[in-house]
């Protein structure tokens, strides 16, 4: 159910945009109108940079990325229903240069935006984080115009999973037109106080108590389609929790987004299987054994990439048996134990009974053609972040798993970039032996859970 302040936090004659999912498209001539719009595939880039100090002392620099990459689903009643999934990140920049980096959280969103911006999500976990922001008239503006709407931020100082919606009411000043990375982009300024104490009941549930601060943004808004191609928010606000110490984060907030094509998933999966099933390679270890190939797999019964059922490879192919896919999409067994699906999120390769030396992140020498093989198919990707996903099966301590499989997908990565792919197009995730897609009992089921799923995000 909606929350009472989000409900508060309306305007009726205001569009009020959610950052993720709305364009806003504005004519050319000198008096605009920002409307609502459809954005299609959207992918957004949150990167903070924030010096924090507790009880007033210095404790480090905060430096954290979100990324989102949102579709839209379907049309109801006038309203838009959007899914995706937001990845919180760890910061691992070497040498300031960009590279593979490893996940906090993977947040799964649904949420539904009206035409007149209303906004309702789905077991709200705290994303998209600004609501109603940013917010525009339905007047026509000119340079030097300004307006105050209110809006909804969603907040967790300490990332504890604890998120307390805060309102603010931002005021805003239209600046006119100018050049973005030579792009015509509408330039917008706003400010908005962080004022919220929060409820018994939130403070009992090990909440701050209150928050105070400044924010002072500046927003890009490209000409052309109304897409938010940059926010930066300068901020400086302190959370107070019930025994008076307190939280302090000074520094910036950059928002980047970007409209993104749909994946042709039917060609780039034909393409995929062309490459790992090649006549005359090899994927790795004997024939007709685990990972082993003599010949190309069998073909997909529907066509490349689409719906339909998915053949067993033939003796001495070595490939396992396509699993259905939840969204009904179909699956296509590729050469060496490689599995090709159609995910809500993209594309998932599914490199099964992937062989490592005995517990640890290292792989055994047979496995270097199927790397080979995968690098060869993915470095040709471009535009496209790949999401690694490494598990275990459930044959130790939990937090063991948890830790070889982070490894495991670390190394792929390594192993990859090693071949040709560029290592800014990662990122990855462990999940131990959470995810069993067999049962643990026997080595058979064992070999399935053991896996590395690498996903080409939509």
């Amino acid at each position: 159910m909606e929350s009472n302040l989000c409900k508060r936090a309306r305007r009726p004659r205001l569009s009020a945009a959610v950052f993720l999912c709305c364009a806003l498209p504005l004519a050319a001539q000198e008096q605009k109108i920002l409307t609502m719009g459809n954005p299609g595939p959207y992918k957004m880039i949150e990167r903070s940079d924030w010096s924090r100090y507790d009880n007033g002392k210095y404790a480090g620099l905060v430096s954290r990325e979100v990324r989102a990459f949102i579709n839209p689903e379907r049309e109801e009643q006038g309203a838009l229903w959007y899914r995706g999934n937001f990845y919180v990140l760890e910061e691992t920049r070497m040498r300031r240069q960009p590279v593979a980096q490893g996940l906090d959280a993977v947040v799964p969103v649904n949420f539904r935006l009206s035409g007149k911006g209303d906004l309702f999500i789905e077991e709200d976990q705290g994303f998209p984080s600004l609501r109603g922001f940013p917010a525009f008239p339905k007047e026509a503006v000119k340079t030097g115009a300004r307006w105050t709407a209110q809006g909804v931020r969603a907040v967790d100082p300490l990332h504890q999973g604890k998120i307390v919606l805060t309102p603010l009411v931002a005021e805003y000043e239209y600046q006119g037109v100018e050049d973005y990375k030579d792009t015509p982009v509408h330039r917008i300024a706003a400010k908005y106080a962080s004022r919220h104490r929060c409820s018994d009941f939130e403070i009992k549930a090990g909440n701050f108590s209150s928050l105070q601060g400044v924010h002072d943004v500046t927003i890009l808004i490209r000409v052309s389609d109304g897409l938010p191609l940059l926010i930066r928010d300068n901020l400086d606000e302190t959370y107070t929790w019930a025994d008076g110490s307190t939280v302090r984060f000074r520094g910036f907030t950059l928002i980047f987004g970007e409209n993104t094509l749909p994946l042709n998933r039917g060609t780039m999966i034909a393409n995929l299987r062309q490459t790992l099933t090649r006549p005359g390679g090899s994927s790795g270890g004997a024939p007709g054994g685990p990972g082993g190939s003599s010949g190309p797999a069998a073909a997909i019964a529907g066509g490349a990439g689409g719906p339909g059922k998915t053949e067993r490879p033939g003796p001495g192919s070595g490939g396992l048996e396509g699993l259905s896919s939840g969204g009904g999409t179909g699956t296509a067994p590729a050469d060496g134990g490689i599995e090709l699906a159609q995910v809500p999120e993209g594309i998932k390769l599914t490199i099964r009974d992937i062989r490592f030396v005995a517990d640890s992140d290292e792989f055994l020498a047979a496995e270097r053609p199927r790397l080979d093989r995968i690098a060869e198919a993915l470095k040709d990707i471009s535009g496209r972040t790949f999401l690694v996903e490494g598990h275990t099966a459930a044959a130790g301590d939990p937090s063991t798993d948890m830790d070889l499989s982070l490894r495991r997908a670390k190394r792929m990565i390594q192993e990859l970039v090693k071949r040709g792919v560029r290592d800014d197009q990662f990122i990855y995730k462990g999940w131990g032996s959470s995810k069993p897609v067999a049962p643990n009992a026997d080595e058979a089921g064992r070999r399935q859970n053991r896996r590395v799923e690498i996903t080409i995000l939509e």
